[in-house]
């Protein structure tokens, strides 16, 4: 009888996950294989392509920009930040929701859209050179669209929101008890946070730098559109190669050169960090493993050849404290506001702009219209654009939730000892850059007769999807008591009736989140529907994509407007959800 249940057991859990499994090696393990097959000519060993990347300047001097914006784009959004994510540490439950609001908001708000904001804050007629203008500063405009400056800007307001909560989700676990310790033995406020605060939190801070790094260097639409030709990135080439030269193998070398540089970043992460933390996965805390270099000794590595130079500095940081001190202003807080001014004020400006009566992009607007709203609800073509992307949207999201929520489940309940190993393999295609997934999946939907089709497309979108559920459902898995469910099993319910009446209404709110996680995922995603989508009517990115690049006009702020609206209304619900769903909670 106990084989026959072990049996069943194991059938169930391969059920569970075989979808999962299926679709990563047959949509993302097999097409990166073929990419890497093709990339030296298969049989031929032909790595001359590679030899190209390298020997080549103009290919060598585009990988070390790539490598460059990277680092620029994290230490900024890093320095922005971790200010940030302190102060959220210390304000009350009411000041938190409402800085957690405005983080997330430009967080789900599509890369697009903001790209589009920061199109017209530093173009030449833009607020930043009218208002240095208006004060007298400058003479005649700034170029600072299209340079290297404005890509990281641009790319720095998309990673900050993801780095915020990345470093607050360690800083929250840290015992304040410890900083008073310190003063009480007899270090100042500034030695205080040197050498207690900063070692403690440098594990969520290296983990945040990793995830924007390897994010970054494979980025594509803020580079594209607010960079200029001395400022292209690799995955901007890897496009060019493949659409406009047809030169598939040099566009495989890059992308697989793309990859390498992206693995051997985790790799040397995974020598001082778990990698599962950086994204934060829901594995059991007695099965996760342990941090490579606990903080001090971290600390100790990295900042014991500075001593010196550190203690001085400590020095002069305290007697700049006291200075500041001296005046009755929170300049943390200070500090913090400018940071969501920045997160923020972007998106502001294009909400104001919708109701522009001028037939130009201007601001400030000449006057207050409704013209191109009427116009928006005019327009067919971006009707069609919306509705194509709700359409791929819910499907994506619906076959990504049902994917990862199924191997969520036997990831976090499975006992096997590769667990982590499974964890990461699982979210690969969050660790690959998306411009290696779109150029592998589109030559090997084409072999496969998928191309072009909405099955090829849901495909590609499900499998970017999918990780994001797994990271909420997995956490959530974790959290819930399985004592419910050997509860309800005691008094005969099957374990189907257990799933339906017990598991799955408790694990409803993070269900709800995880769906909406995946469908803006899909919702905003570019690539993959660049190189998948065919003669298929065009997305709401691809329709902004084409607008942004040739004719930039008020309607584009006005589409922009209302999606703004529709992630606030999201996460203002969300979030209404999760309170009123506490307070049932405490009221018990």
């Amino acid at each position: 009888m106990t084989g026959w249940w072990r049996s069943r057991q194991a059938l169930r859990n391969a059920l569970a996950v075989a979808p999962l499994f299926a679709l990563l090696a047959v949509f993302f393990f097999a097409p990166l294989l073929s990419t890497l097959w093709n990339s030296f000519f298969g049989w031929s060993f032909d790595f001359g392509k590679y030899l190209a990347v390298i020997s080549e300047p103009v290919n060598f001097r585009i990988l070390a920009n790539t490598l460059k914006v990277g680092v620029l784009v994290t230490a900024t959004a890093l320095a922005v930040a971790y200010p940030l994510a302190y102060q959220m540490t210390k304000v009350g439950p009411r000041m938190f929701a409402l800085v957690s609001a405005l983080v997330l908001i430009p967080l789900f708000t599509a890369f697009l859209i903001r790209t589009y904001a920061w199109i017209v804050i530093l173009g030449r007629q833009g607020i930043v050179n009218n208002a240095l203008i208006w004060l007298g500063l400058i003479d005649q405009p700034l170029t600072i669209l299209n340079t290297t400056v404005a890509v990281v800007i641009g790319m720095t307001h998309v990673f900050v929101p993801m780095a915020v909560f990345t470093i607050y989700s360690g800083m929250v676990r840290i015992d304040r008890s410890m900083l008073r310790a310190a003063s009480a033995l007899g270090a100042h406020p500034v030695q205080a946070f040197t050498r207690v605060y900063l070692p403690l939190t440098l594990p969520s801070v290296l983990s945040a730098g990793v995830l924007i790094f390897v994010v970054a260097i494979g980025f594509y639409i803020t580079p594209s559109l607010l960079g200029g030709p001395g400022d292209t990135m690799i995955s901007q080439l890897v496009v060019v190669q493949m659409n406009t030269m047809l030169d598939f193998e040099m566009g495989y070398a890059l992308s697989i050169v793309l990859l390498v540089i992206t693995l051997a970043i985790l790799l040397l992460a995974g020598l001082v960090i778990p990698l599962e933390t950086i994204w934060s996965t829901g594995l059991r805390s007695d099965q996760a493993s342990p941090e490579r270099i606990d903080p001090a000794r971290l600390r100790q590595v990295l900042l014991a050849p500075l001593s010196p130079v550190l203690s001085a500095v400590e020095d002069g940081g305290y007697r700049l404290f006291r200075l500041f001190a001296r005046v009755p202003v929170s300049w943390l807080g200070v500090y913090a506001g400018a940071a969501l001014v920045f997160l923020v004020a972007p998106l502001l400006v294009i909400v104001i702009l919708s109701f522009s009566a001028s037939p130009f992009v201007v601001f400030p607007p000449p006057g207050f219209s409704l013209q191109w709203w009427e116009k928006l609800y005019a327009a067919h073509d971006w009707h069609s654009a919306f509705l194509a992307s709700v359409k791929l949207g819910v499907t994506a999201a619906l076959c990504a939730t049902l994917i990862g929520t199924m191997g969520a489940f036997w990831l976090v309940r499975t006992s096997l000892k590769i667990k982590r190993m499974l964890f990461l393999f699982a979210l690969a295609p969050l660790i690959v850059p998306v411009i290696v997934i779109a150029t592998s999946l589109y030559v090997f939907e084409a072999r496969l007769r998928i191309l072009g089709s909405f099955t090829g497309l849901v495909i590609g979108h499900t499998l970017l999807a999918t990780p994001y559920v797994l990271i909420v459902m997995s956490s959530a898995i974790r959290n819930f008591d399985r004592t419910l469910e050997r509860a309800a099993a005691i008094h005969g319910a099957t374990p189907l009736q257990t799933l339906k009446m017990v598991t799955l209404p408790l694990l409803f709110p993070a269900l709800v989140t995880a769906a909406l996680m995946a469908f803006l995922a899909s919702f905003d995603e570019l690539l993959v529907t660049i190189f998948l989508i065919g003669r298929q009517t065009p997305t709401l990115p691809l329709k902004f994509w084409g607008d942004i690049k040739y004719q930039i006009d008020p309607m584009l702020s006005t589409a922009s407007t209302l999606i703004v609206l529709m992630v606030v209304v999201a996460i203002l619900a969300t979030q209404y959800f999760h309170f009123r769903q506490a307070r049932i909670r405490a009221g018990r």
